[in-house]
């Protein structure tokens, strides 16, 4: 069967990794849950084992005015044109409170370590909260991590991994955690990396989907077809360490969808090759990044062939002055899907972070993007910050769809021939009165362009010309 060859891909691919990781370096003491090592201070030492806890509760409030990805019209999968509802269907006001408690454990002894962390989400709201994010699928109590690992000393360590664990892949722009979000992102997978010298080779094969299990965002109505795709990825890096300023990535993933029996829809393969520049250096940073997409996509009696593209950079200067003022820009862009094109043009974010690089309010995707920013970041106290930011956002192919950070549709408007969707200003402050407690609040405000304007007409939400959004978030952790 399709499924026990999936799996035995997998293994095979793990197996590969671990021998590659368990050569190099002196295995040594390992990191704590966080990533820094438990150290006599805030361990319990029993014997040769040294125990590390690790406590985080977080408490989340949001409200959107005239949310453009609720009410209105259902979109559909394909983002095809639905018709304008009535004025009553549109949702004028959206506001939720979320909390999160994560309480976990790691037990190490020389090079070995286990991790198992719990989590609990909740989420409350009017509208609900369903459809954003993974908040379809609260509340939740599940094991966030529960890994192996055996591990080097020193901070660029090689190492094996084997189980649920967190994947971040530079900015998180393909691969990130998403923490924002209520339940954050792991994965289950079998992970390594060999380090030599300046070169660090990484590598990861997980599975996100067990074939003939129905993803949860299609199970939604009663009598569903149990059976489904199953979905794998996996994911090689070789990083090259020439200087503090000069940091050199070859990022490359490759998603692998498979039907439970071979006669119901051709496979589907996503590959992905990147290339990420990056460095940093007292008072300045930069990063810049590229991807090009290719591969095939089945559908009923019909296979369509991938090529897309994105990039991505940004920067932040601290010159010294009073109020440690810094100064950023970042830019990204992504291809959207051509008119008239048999293949598909539209570039696939894969699982990226909903916040880190796409602005505060979560509204656009790095897909179908083009998108230019100036941030300006100052602490005029201690253990505060304050940030502010500009950001233009447009769609490279008006007729395209428009999605939210967490990929949700927005809608489309065939024959749009405006790109601009508008213009979004952030505002945050964040507290420290004591290093376990942090305090944030934010203020984001998207004008909207007219681009923006006739597609949430498209979908039944109006032409609003401005959204409000508004955010308080107080997190503990302990140690």
């Amino acid at each position: 069967m399709l499924q026990s060859s999936s799996y035995r891909h997998v293994a095979s691919i793990g197996i590969v990794i671990g021998l590659l990781c368990t050569v190099g370096d002196a295995l040594a003491q390992t990191s704590a849950t966080s990533g820094s090592s438990a150290t006599a201070s805030d361990a319990l030492v029993m014997g040769d084992w040294r125990f590390q806890p690790n406590l985080e509760l977080r408490t989340q409030t949001e409200y959107r005015n005239r949310p453009f990805d609720t009410g209105g019209a259902e979109v559909p999968a394909n983002f095809s044109t639905v018709p304008t509802q009535d004025v009553n269907d549109i949702v004028d006001d959206q506001w939720w409170a979320l909390s999160r408690a994560r309480l976990g454990l790691s037990a190490e002894r020389g090079p070995l370590r286990a991790v198992v962390e719990l989590q609990d989400a909740r989420a409350w709201g009017d509208p609900s909260p369903a459809r954003l994010d993974t908040r379809n699928s609260l509340p939740t109590t599940e094991a966030r991590q529960a890994f192996f690992e055996v591990r080097g000393s020193g901070q660029r360590a090689s190492f094996f991994r084997l189980g649920r664990q967190e994947i971040v892949w530079g900015d998180g722009r393909l691969l990130g955690a998403s923490d924002w979000s209520p339940t954050g992102r792991t994965l289950d997978a079998v992970r390594g990396q060999w380090t030599l010298g300046a070169f660090d080779l990484e590598g990861f094969a997980s599975v996100l989907i067990a074939p003939g299990a129905m993803p949860p965002e299609v199970q939604r109505g009663a009598g569903t077809d149990p059976e489904g795709a199953g979905a794998q990825l996996h994911g090689l890096k070789l990083a090259w360490h020439i200087a503090p300023l000069l940091h050199l990535e070859s990022n490359n993933l490759v998603r692998i969808v498979r039907q439970p029996t071979d006669d119901l829809i051709e496979p589907s393969d996503l590959y992905v090759v990147g290339l990420r520049v990056w460095g940093e250096y007292p008072g300045l940073s930069y990063a810049v990044e590229g991807a090009y997409e290719l591969g095939r996509t089945a559908v009923i009696e019909a296979t369509r062939d991938r090529r897309a593209y994105a990039a991505a950079a940004r920067a932040r200067w601290e010159p010294g002055l009073p109020w440690n003022l810094a100064f950023g820009i970042a830019g990204a862009y992504a291809s959207g899907q051509a008119d008239g094109d048999e293949n598909i043009t539209r570039f696939d974010p894969v699982l990226p972070d909903v916040r880190m690089g796409l602005g505060a309010m979560g509204l656009y995707a790095w897909s179908n993007l083009i998108e230019g920013a100036g941030l300006v970041h100052a602490s005029p106290w201690e253990d505060t910050e304050i940030t502010l930011g500009y950001r233009y956002v447009a769609m490279p192919r008006p007729g395209d769809a428009w999605q939210t950070a967490a990929l949700a549709p927005v809608g489309r408007a065939v024959g749009n021939e405006d790109a601009a969707l508008g213009q979004e200003l952030d505002a945050s402050f964040k507290f420290t009165p004591w290093a376990p407690v942090d305090f944030v609040a934010g203020y984001g405000a998207f004008l909207t362009g007219e681009g923006g304007k006739n597609v949430l007409e498209s979908s039944g939400r109006g032409r609003p010309d401005m959204q409000h959004y508004g955010y308080l978030q107080l997190t503990m952790r302990a140690p």
